[in-house]
């Protein structure tokens, strides 16, 4: 990463073995990849918008990188049992939880997914939060913070009202993880 040169904490947040979600804000296409380079002794399964594989080499390239397609307009049945199955063999799955790109992350803008694949699957969250730009040779800050369990939940069904509730929770914690990377000097 000589290019966009990265500083990376917190990677000891990130489970030797087993399922996670790593929920991230999102400012960039490149993210997924900076993300998988920073958490090396992992493999990330990760959805992105069906529109990208429509191209054969963008198929074939973001496949490689443990990419699945994701219909972002409807319910996507396919992504939502490509999602489980990844956590059920056992690999971290990153979701941007604000569905894409945002140069600012709103933490009310947040959908449930996260919430709803953690409490369904039985895992915990990582948050990571991203800060910086990707112009060549400007820095970008990578951190992850400390796993979210959502144990009183697992085995029932979530309201809407957890669900939000849960989400802000979730996505104040990532907001906390980008300002703590913008005031560090990189």
């Amino acid at each position: 990463m000589v290019v966009y040169p990265v500083k990376v904490s917190g990677v000891e947040h990130i489970p030797a073995e087993g399922a996670f979600i790593l929920c991230s804000n999102h400012i960039h296409s490149y993210d997924p990849a900076v993300l998988a380079l920073c958490i090396r002794h992992r493999q990330l399964r990760f959805m992105a918008k069906k529109e990208i594989f429509r191209n054969p080499v963008r198929k074939w390239f973001f496949g490689s990188m443990g990419a699945f397609p994701v219909d972002r307009k409807a319910a996507d049945l396919p992504s939502y049992r490509n999602a489980l199955k990844a956590l059920k063999e056992g690999y971290g799955l990153l979701m941007f939880s604000q569905g894409t790109r945002m140069k600012e992350l709103d933490i009310n803008s947040a959908k449930g997914g996260v919430a709803l694949f953690a409490v369904k699957a039985n895992v915990p969250i990582i948050p990571a939060g991203i800060a910086g730009t990707y112009r060549p040779f400007s820095s970008l800050h990578v951190r992850f913070g400390a796993p979210i369990y959502l144990e009183e939940y697992y085995g029932k069904r979530l309201k809407s009202e957890q669900i939000d509730e849960i989400m802000v929770g979730i996505m104040s914690v990532v907001g906390d993880l980008t300002k703590k990377t913008k005031e560090t000097k990189v």
